[in-house]
Parts: structure tokens; C-alpha cells; sequence
């Protein structure tokens, strides 16, 4: 009897982590940049938050110019923004391409950061010494 009553309360309990864990995918192309970009390049990157904490993982490749930084900025989709925080990409070496590990980009939330990310209020941008504004860019769904 015990078991049939902890059961129910153990599959709750998972499911508001599972929800909780949420992972959303951003495509990242350069029809996103303000203004638009040409380019080959792509990326594909996951973020999630949890514990008011958010995390990213993904990948980029076939970056036209050599890859010169990746940011996590503020703004709505179709807009610019300020930068909140710079993202730490593995390089190939090509310098085209590489990946983001969840490792070396886990960030802290603050409350307005929250409640900006829970509005879709973030984007990423990967630049490059050929698009040094922004080759590629991705808006964050809200979380």
C-alpha cells in the first residue's frame, strides 16, 4: 500500500525535472543577421536552463572568414543587442567550424537575465575576421 502511494509522487516529482530540463534546439544561419548575411556557414545549438542556470552545447561549420568570437546577446528576433555572454568554442583546424561543449559554457542566470530569456529575448551570434558583426546568428526560443 506504501508503494502504490509513493509511486504517483515519484512520477510527479520526475516530471516537473524532466520539465524543468527542457532542451530547445537553435538553428543558426546568416539570413538571422541584422542585416542578412551570405554565407555557407550553419550551426545547430542546444540550450536548456536549469536551476537558473543555462547551459549550451552545439556545433558551427563552414564559416566563410576564420572564426573570431561567439556571444549570447540580448534582443528580439530582427533586432541587435548587448552582449551578455561570450560563449567558448573548440575549434577545428580549419578555424571554420568547431563546437561549443556544455563544459566550458554554463552560465549563471540573474533575474532580469531570466525573465529575458523566458521572454526569447536572447540570441547567438558567431563572428568571423570576414563578418566581424556577426556571420551567423540564432534567436533563443523562450525557456
Amino acid at each position: 500500500m506504501k508503494t502504490l502511494f509513493t509511486l504517483p509522487f515519484l512520477l510527479i516529482s520526475m516530471a516537473a525535472v524532466l520539465s524543468a530540463q527542457t532542451v530547445h534546439d537553435v538553428s543558426m544561419t546568416g539570413l538571422e543577421m541584422v542585416p542578412r548575411v551570405q554565407t555557407p556557414a550553419m550551426g545547430n545549438v542546444q540550450v536548456w536552463v536549469e536551476n537558473d542556470t543555462l547551459y549550451v552545447r552545439g556545433s558551427f561549420s563552414d564559416l566563410r572568414g576564420s572564426y573570431f568570437t561567439a556571444q549570447i546577446h540580448y534582443g528580439r528576433r530582427g533586432e541587435t543587442g548587448n552582449r551578455i555572454f561570450r560563449l567558448r568554442a573548440s575549434l577545428n583546424e580549419d578555424h571554420k567550424s568547431g563546437e561549443f561543449k556544455v563544459e566550458n559554457n554554463t552560465f549563471p542566470l540573474r533575474p532580469a537575465q531570466r525573465s529575458a530569456i523566458a521572454n526569447g529575448n536572447f540570441y547567438i551570434i558567431i563572428s568571423t575576421n570576414r563578418h566581424q558583426q556577426g556571420e551567423i546568428r540564432g534567436q533563443i526560443p523562450r525557456i
